[in-house]
């Protein structure tokens, strides 16, 4: 495989990996400090969505330092994240859409569209390291450019 060949079967890769609901963590950081916690995340395109409120560490982290990290088992990524705004915003609307599909029966429990504070927050990657069963794929968004190895990850799915 070439070097785009090998890019492009990384973004497949991402896309079977995280292209569906997955519960990861998130770390975030503000003044030397580093939080983390469990987030469901959706994985378009080069970007994960996650939902939070307002009033969560989370935004008060991304307000000072835009840069985050995630991983889910031995998959780790990093990234800038924002908010997009309410779930509600017509700018939006077609976003709202694929998280109500995916989340689909818990978006009404996950989601509380009712409170002004919840935002839907997007983190466009700009470097990861994600499994298959038998290659390691190293992706970076911002040269979009990767790398594959042989090699295996101590384990593939929690």
């Amino acid at each position: 495989m070439d070097k785009q060949q090998i890019y492009t079967r990384a973004l497949e890769v991402m896309e079977e990996n995280f292209g569906h609901i997955t519960e990861m963590c998130l770390a975030s950081s503000a003044e030397n400090i580093v939080s983390a916690r469990d987030v469901n995340a959706y994985y378009r395109e080069g970007k994960f969505y996650v939902l939070g409120k307002t009033t969560n560490t989370l935004f008060h982290d991304i307000e000072r330092n835009p840069n985050v990290g995630l991983c889910h088992g031995s998959h780790n990524m990093q990234g800038v994240a924002r908010s997009v705004g309410h779930p509600l915003d017509a700018s939006n609307a077609e976003l709202r859409k694929i998280l109500k599909r995916e989340f689909s029966l818990n978006y009404e429990e996950y989601v509380a569209e009712s409170n002004p504070d919840m935002r839907i927050v997007e983190i466009t990657l700009t470097k990861a390291e994600t499994y298959t069963r038998y290659h390691r794929y190293e992706i970076d968004y911002v040269a979009k450019t990767a790398d594959r190895d042989h090699t295996q990850p101590l384990f593939i799915y929690r």
